[in-house]
């Protein structure tokens, strides 16, 4: 617990990035606890999407919290301390379960836990904040397998209430993650290799355990992430997932042992042929063939591949996961498979060892403490200099670029931070690469035709606007931004034309109903002037801003002088006229002004006069 505190008291200054936008920083449901089915949904395509028990979780925070940033950090690094002591007694009981000796197994499960808890592949799901669908996850299935071992030795009185334990954790866990599934396969894998006479005795618990599978059934039926799993992908048939995985499986186990580099999102690329990973293949391929012998064998030491494959099988196998093709946070739990092989391994070479050579054991007993603990530091130091690219957001997405140049999603999301920041030749840049890489990343095309308006470049900013909505039609902000781009070209027609496009996403937008209304009531071209529509959008906008906002009353007025009520567009060009007084906005005050008294003399106002 001191080595974890000590490893992730540098995460509570993290803040949210990438996929913690849109599943917590905008998603409503968490603003309150009731209705409770409200508040363990999240928008689809999110990652808490279909995640009901995650979901609550947050909304449980925010409701403790007050949606404090630290409170989100807090409790993701309380799930992964529990989750680590859980480990703790999954592995010791175990090991007595094979027959090692109690004190034995005390200091191999302590190392095991010890290196889990301060590993710094696990920031991807600690310190990352929605991340923590794989960390309670994990913990979840932790607490399912550690209540199914504990209840074999109950006394009867007990084991139904250990049974029962097992069960209602399997059940959260199917709620939290889909990778849950294999939880109750892995209790049966431990049962046959490590107490196959009680098997005629847990038909109760395999059967409360399979029984779970239907909630997980019923979540994945409702389709809350159809557009990034599934099977119906063209660019990723199931056949080149799996090529692309054996890959990613050995870039896994190589960060097990040397975790650097670590990022944030790899967007990895597919592969195109069997011999790009030849080697990898045959490596991943070897090592299930021999788990299926020492599972066929009863070999208990199969038991660690077992646990590896089972909980990676969900998403690095067949299934397409397009948007997040490798993710160091799927790694959680198998992490812990990796530990243990190399611990349990090294423990056993070094006593067969010790017996050959006199003295040696007494050397391991000093040595040995030493080497865990300067790994353990090691690892704790990456962990906690790791944690501090998560506290800013232009650091984070510059480590990834610095790591994965090509990577069309960091360079478009730091490029995000560039255009709020006014730096529109530096997101330029990064947008080309995006672009160039990634063609239909449409984010990165919207950006680009705004980098590229703003810089004057109209026509070139334009075709990008366009190509994103090409790709997209319904993206608002696309057709708002292209609507600013032909406005500056003075092409109001087709300006209109995109304003309007926007607002039927977003029907509610002031700025939207204001410009779409002013070019509608008073474009000098009779082909694009229409006072009925230009009055109606500038009564929502007056509407919604409850008549406080001085542009919206100035847009109705002129729409209506436009359709011929002269006499009141001079009263709301009065009110207009008082409240930009009022707010010391005396250039809109000087042409509300003028624009009245053309009202006043039954004119319209036309925008070349302005």
């Amino acid at each position: 617990m001191v080595a974890g505190l000590w490893a992730y008291s540098s995460s509570f200054s993290g803040i949210f990035v990438f996929d913690d936008e849109p599943a917590i920083a905008q998603n409503q449901n968490l603003q309150s606890l009731w209705p409770l089915s409200r508040a363990m949904t999240a928008p689809r395509d999110t990652t808490l999407a279909g995640r009901p028990v995650a979901t609550l979780s947050f909304a449980i925070d925010h409701a403790i919290y007050g949606g404090a940033l630290t409170g989100y950090h807090a409790t993701n690094l309380a799930i992964h301390l529990s989750a680590s002591l859980l480990l703790f007694g999954v592995i010791r009981w175990t090991l007595i379960a094979a027959g090692v000796a109690a004190a034995t197994s005390l200091w191999q499960a302590f190392t095991i836990a010890l290196l889990f808890v301060v590993h710094p592949l696990q920031t991807g799901s600690v310190t990352y904040i929605v991340q923590r669908v794989e960390s309670l996850m994990g913990l979840l299935f932790l607490a399912t397998l550690y209540a199914s071992i504990r209840s074999l030795d109950a006394e009867p009185a007990r084991r139904g209430l250990w049974t029962a334990a097992a069960i209602l954790a399997c059940a959260l866990g199917m709620g939290t993650k889909e990778v849950m599934v294999s939880a109750p396969l892995v209790v049966m894998l431990w049962d046959r290799l490590f107490a196959p006479r009680a098997r005629s005795s847990r038909r109760v618990l395999y059967g409360g355990l399979m029984a779970t599978w239907l909630i997980l059934l019923g979540l994945v039926l409702g389709g809350y992430r159809s557009s990034s799993v599934g099977f119906g992908f063209a660019e990723w048939p199931w056949w080149k997932y799996l090529m692309t995985q054996a890959e990613i499986l050995a870039h896994y186990l190589k960060l097990s042992f040397i975790p650097s580099p670590l990022v944030l999102d790899y967007e990895w690329p597919a592969v195109q042929s069997l011999s790009q990973v030849i080697l990898q293949g045959l490596l991943i391929v070897s090592l299930f063939l021999m788990t299926i012998w020492g599972v066929v064998r009863r070999q208990s030491a199969s038991f660690i591949s077992g646990w590896f494959f089972l909980i990676l099988a969900p998403t690095s196998s067949v299934l397409p996961i397009v948007t997040e093709v490798a993710a160091e946070h799927r790694m959680y739990l198998p992490l812990a498979a990796v530990i243990s092989a190399v611990v349990l391994g090294a423990a056993y070479s070094l006593r067969r060892l010790s017996e050959r050579i006199p003295g040696l054991k007494s050397g391991l007993a000093v040595g040995g403490p030493i080497g865990i603990a300067v790994i353990a530091i090691i690892f704790g130091s990456m962990t906690r200099a790791r944690n501090l690219d998560y506290q800013d957001y232009d650091r984070i997405w510059l480590d990834t670029i610095a790591k994965r140049p090509n990577n069309s999603r960091a360079r478009t999301n730091y490029a995000s931070s560039l255009l709020t920041a006014g730096r529109f030749l530096e997101a330029e840049s990064h947008l080309r690469v995006a672009v160039e890489n990634q063609p239909d990343n449409v984010e990165a095309q919207a950006n680009l035709g705004v980098a590229l308006s703003a810089q004057g470049k109209l026509d070139d900013g334009i075709d990008h606007l366009q190509r994103a909505l090409t790709l997209k039609p319904d993206y608002a902000e696309a057709s708002r931004n292209l609507g600013e781009a032909y406005a500056l070209t003075g092409r109001m027609g087709a300006a209109v034309a995109a304003y309007l496009k926007a607002l039927e996403m977003l029907p509610n937008d002031v700025m939207l109903l204001k410009r779409a209304s002013w070019i509608l009531a008073t474009d000098p071209d009779d082909s694009v002037r229409d006072g009925a529509h230009a009055r109606a959008l500038a009564q929502r906008a007056v509407d919604l801003t409850q008549s406080r906002d001085a542009d919206a009353l100035d847009g109705l007025a002129a729409a209506l002088a436009e359709v011929g009520e002269h006499e009141r567009a001079f009263q709301t060009a009065g009110t207009a006229l008082g409240i930009a007084r009022a707010m010391g906005d005396s250039d809109l005050a000087r042409g509300v002004e003028s624009r009245a008294a053309l009202y006043a003399r039954g004119q319209k106002f036309r925008e070349s006069a302005r």
